[in-house]
């Protein structure tokens, strides 16, 4: 593609000074924990702002599943092989105890990390750097191997930060079935020197230590700010960034926060010229509640999000200090337009991109909660060159979560580099008559997810009537890209007399992913939500246990129970596909073009 006057318009339009203006007022409130006068303040500022555009907005109250910990209320003291009491603080969502035990290495605490230890009664200790994500590892450790407690080491940096966070597992609200799963044991976090400090004592021999961390957690009243910009028909383009923000609360989250409000202001005012409307959201819960807020809003606007919503794009922590990369990416349908389009502005603006590494591999985390219900999803930010990603450090930054995120880690200069993409991408998701989105780039993707299964599976497990469904598809989506391709051509010299055929094709788009999405990127299916980080989130993760039955012995009770289990879970695989298939196969007959 090539950038449109119209989109050139807009483009100018974005104000580095408007961003930044809000970025401070964001910065300057700080710490805003759902459910706080901090928090509600900042919904009042939203809802201001909102206004002032002229954008029709709500701010729904819900009831949230919320942690409030008592963050300097905890405790950690070794008191062998000598006692030395360490800095620490509770982390949301923990159990409120008070324990002692040995303490034992568990690395990045994934369920691999614990391969010949034995946890049970022990207090855990974990690198906040190494993977799992924390809540994953804090359901490892006291769910799934019995441990007594749980301390997490915070990112290296050029001074003590502790890095605060949540533990619970379980997404959004919990239900009967899981609410036992949402934290059982206490949980700290402790300076990156401290953990070097125990992981020292730990190789010389014996550790023994006694911690404590106390803290509220349950149902408690939020509001969360939505808003949307009408286009010219039913569907729109979802874009959210989450508004509770732990310590300092700078690049997570003012940035995303001012950013959202900023793609509010610019698509308003353009509003009459959308194709598609786009709405806005400021997830709450995000923090101390585990994306109770993302999913809140699936599970109560589920019918207009099934019908109507055409992508997600997640908009947290944008850009940061020394973030002078842009780079894009999203899942396989998505991934060529975006990436395609923030190129194309780099390009023209002289500065760096970098490509998205490897296949797309789905993640649960992020308010990544539009798996289920089958909305494509991507991100646009800006990254790090090699010295820039040193000096920041992993992840968000050594100051992630800490009082040390203040504004002097965020950066007008790539805020802005960042919002002209973000805008850039929104303007072509609600403005193009056909959806750019590549199915056969799906299917390519679905069999090599498939041919690795089938690989790690042996004999043990015949997954032939897969790949050849998952072939069969992907000859079916390239002939129905091709025939949205020839749509999307046509349009270039006006829409009159193909809006049947655009509609038939976009609803044929929509109705593709619905089918595959849950299959391909989810374990518990369309209505419910996998948890926070978890291991088993993999391409295709309703397969991934033929790993496990290759190691088992053929006549054993366990061999033959996980047959049965992986046959229904192929039966699965094998309708969504054929399904998807026939949508494609019915979208180029009634397009044709094909």
């Amino acid at each position: 593609m090539v950038i449109t006057d119209f989109e050139r318009e807009v483009l100018d339009e974005v104000s580095k000074e408007r961003l930044w203006r809000h970025v401070e007022w964001f910065a300057e409130v700080g710490e805003k924990l759902s459910g706080t006068p901090a928090n509600e303040r900042a919904v009042d500022y939203i809802m201001e702002a909102l206004r002032g555009f002229g954008v029709p907005a709500e701010a729904p109250r819900f009831q949230a599943w919320l942690g409030f910990p008592e963050l300097h209320d905890a405790e950690v003291e070794v008191l062998e092989p000598e006692r030395r009491a360490l800095s620490c603080v509770a982390l949301a969502q923990c159990a409120s105890a008070e324990v002692e035990g040995q303490l034992i290495d568990v690395e990045g605490g994934g369920l691999g990390d614990y391969e010949g230890l034995d946890a049970r009664g022990k207090v855990a200790l974990a690198s906040f750097t190494k993977p799992p994500a924390r809540p994953w590892k804090n359901y490892v450790a006291g769910v799934l191997k019995g441990a007594r407690g749980l301390i997490i080491f915070s990112h290296a940096g050029p001074m003590r930060a502790l890095n605060r966070g949540t533990v619970k597992s379980v997404w959004g609200n919990p239900i009967p079935e899981n609410l036992d799963d949402v934290g059982r044991i206490p949980a700290v976090s402790v300076s990156h020197e401290d953990g070097v400090y125990l992981k020292g004592l730990l190789r010389k021999g014996p550790v023994r230590v006694r911690m404590k961390a106390e803290g509220l957690r349950g149902f408690y009243e939020t509001r969360q700010p939505m808003a949307r910009v009408a286009g010219g028909s039913t569907e729109f383009v979802l874009l959210g960034s989450h508004m509770d923000a732990w310590g300092a609360a700078a690049t997570c989250n003012a940035l995303g926060c001012a950013s959202t409000l900023e793609a509010a202001r610019l698509m308003a005012k353009h509003g009459p010229r959308l194709r598609r409307g786009l709405e806005l959201l400021w997830f709450q819960g995000h923090e101390t509640g585990i994306m109770t807020g993302s999913t809140w809003y699936v599970d109560d606007r589920w019918g207009d999000l099934n019908a109507n919503c055409v992508a997600y794009l997640n908009n947290d922590t944008t850009n940061m200090i020394r973030s002078t990369v842009y780079t894009a990416d999203g899942d396989p349908v998505m991934r060529e337009v975006l990436v395609s389009t923030v190129r194309e502005l780099a390009e023209e603006e002289g500065a760096p991109f970098r490509e998205p590494a490897g296949s797309y591999f789905p993640r649960k985390y992020g308010d990544q909660s539009f798996y289920g219900v089958g909305v494509p999803s991507g991100r646009v930010q800006m990254t790090f060159t090699p010295e820039g990603r040193e000096e920041v450090g992993p992840g968000g930054g050594w100051f992630y979560h800490s009082e040390h995120d203040s504004l002097d880690k965020c950066d007008p200069e790539t805020m802005y580099m960042a919002e002209k993409a973000q805008t850039l991408v929104l303007l072509r998701l609600c403005t193009l008559p056909v959806l750019p989105y590549r199915f056969e780039a799906l299917a390519d993707w679905a069999l090599e997810a498939l041919n690795s299964i089938e690989g790690e599976a042996g004999s043990a497990l015949d997954l032939k009537v897969l790949l050849d469904k998952a072939t069969r598809f992907k000859e079916k989506a390239a002939v129905f890209d091709e025939s949205t391709g020839a749509l999307a051509a046509e349009c270039g010299d006006g829409v009159d007399g193909l809006e049947d055929q655009i509609d038939m094709a976009n609803s044929c788009m929509k109705r593709i992913s619905r089918v595959l999405n849950p299959v391909l990127y989810t374990l518990r299916g369309r209505y419910d939500q996998d948890y926070y980080g978890a291991e088993y989130v993999k391409p295709i993760p309703v397969l991934q246990e033929s790993a496990l039955i290759a190691t088992l012995d053929a006549d054993s009770q366990g061999y033959k129970a996980l047959t049965t289990k992986l046959v229904r879970a192929r039966n699965m695989v094998s309708d969504a596909l054929e399904g998807a298939t026939w949508i494609a196969d019915h979208g180029v007959e009634s397009i044709g073009r094909g």
